[in-house]
């Protein structure tokens, strides 16, 4: 198992959905938002839920 503290600066080079190589916008985009290293495509399928919409009354 693999317990090593990674850094927000450890992004893969890869999609972390399909694996296809990310370019360096892509990359870029990565360390910038925190997120996973996702490519164009899946990026733009992730959709932010706000607290009111993730189902939950009140």
């Amino acid at each position: 198992m693999d317990l090593e503290e990674r850094t927000i600066e450890d992004v893969g080079e890869r999609c972390e959905v399909c694996g296809a190589k990310l370019t360096s916008a892509e990359l870029q985009a990565a360390l910038e938002s925190g997120e996973p290293a996702l490519c164009s495509i899946h990026a733009d399928e992730v959709v932010p839920i706000a607290d009111d919409e993730a189902g939950f009354g009140g």
